[in-house]
């Protein structure tokens, strides 16, 4: 918890404190299985109990902690079925947004991920580049290319479990041979999108997902 700073008056209280824990968690400040004790952090972010509280329930929520009897909540445990689930439901729900993205992007949503992807091309051959600058190109892809389905309700359910595994996409992105993969993966992806062939999308968001689990499971044997 050293690495929390104090949340400033002139912050959103509730969002930033909801940002912070999440940071926290997603980047292994606290632990799988350790428990978040609300009086504590509410202490260190030097803020009342109540927003942390809302914060603690709304990452539960998304599946981010648990909540395990007589010890509160804790930082949830994947095992590797837990994920290989996850993978398996992201693959069919993002293979239909791929396929209703190819029927329903505008001419905006393409002239958006070209220059999304532009801006990857660029960097992820760099080593320069920072790998958590390239993650949040890598994500700020993803949700464009969702949401070029029109479909919210969709979007949402993706982002949830997007969420959900921000920890080991992280990992599966690690490498950088994974990084190029993923990189002329996401090229022929939008060049799907691009020539409205939805089966083609969808076909090719489906082998991205297994490809993206498979480079977890490897990383992790």
């Amino acid at each position: 918890m050293s690495d929390l700073q104090a949340i400033t008056p002139v912050q959103s209280i509730s969002d930033v404190v909801y940002e912070k824990l999440k940071t926290a968690v997603m980047s292994d400040v606290f632990k799988r299985g350790e428990r978040l004790v609300e009086h504590e952090i509410a202490e260190k972010l030097n803020v009342s109990r109540t927003p942390v509280r809302a914060a603690l329930l709304r990452l539960e929520s998304e599946g981010i902690l648990e909540a395990r009897p007589n010890h509160g909540l804790v930082v949830k445990e994947y095992s590797i079925e837990d994920i290989r689930e996850i993978y398996l439901i992201r693959e069919a729900l993002e293979s239909l947004a791929a396929k209703y993205g190819a029927q329903n992007a505008t001419g905006d949503d393409i002239d958006n991920i070209r220059a999304m992807f532009d801006e990857m091309d660029k960097v992820y051959r760099d080593p320069q580049v920072s790998p958590d600058y390239i993650f949040e190109l890598h994500r700020k892809f993803s949700e464009a290319y969702h949401n070029t389905s029109h479909m919210p309700t969709l979007v949402r359910m993706i982002e949830s479990l997007r969420e959900q595994m921000f920890r080991f996409r992280r990992v599966s992105l690690s490498g950088s041979e994974r990084k190029i993969d993923a990189l002329n993966e996401h090229r022929r992806m939008f060049e799907a999108i691009e020539k409205r062939d939805s089966e083609l999308a969808a076909e090719l968001t489906r082998v991205h997902i297994r490809n993206a689990l498979n480079a977890y499971l490897s990383s992790v044997k």
